[in-house]
């Protein structure tokens, strides 16, 4: 994503006007990858969820999400997201 390069974790696209007013509509190769997005992203939420338990801490979550976000070469979207400094947000 754009916003793991930029030095204060800014999305510019997400200030781009055409982002804001055009919800795109799927179909074919596009379609197929964002089930694949989803997927994965089903995967991971499912595997953070096997560790959510009283005593755990967030950072144990973070490095479980980013492991699993790592085995699937995907990148955590919150990581950096205006310098979130983590794989998931367990508050």
């Amino acid at each position: 994503p754009d916003y793991a390069l930029h030095p204060k974790g800014v999305a510019r696209s997400e200030f781009l006007r055409s982002n804001k007013r055009n919800i795109p509509v799927l179909e074919g190769a596009d379609l197929d990858t964002m089930r694949e997005a989803c997927r994965l992203g089903r995967e991971v939420l499912d595997i953070a969820a096997r560790f959510l338990r009283a005593g755990v801490t967030g950072d144990e979550i973070d490095r479980v999400v980013w492991q699993a976000c790592k085995d699937r070469a995907v990148y955590p979207s919150p990581l950096n997201y205006s310098l979130f400094p983590k794989s998931v947000c367990v508050s």
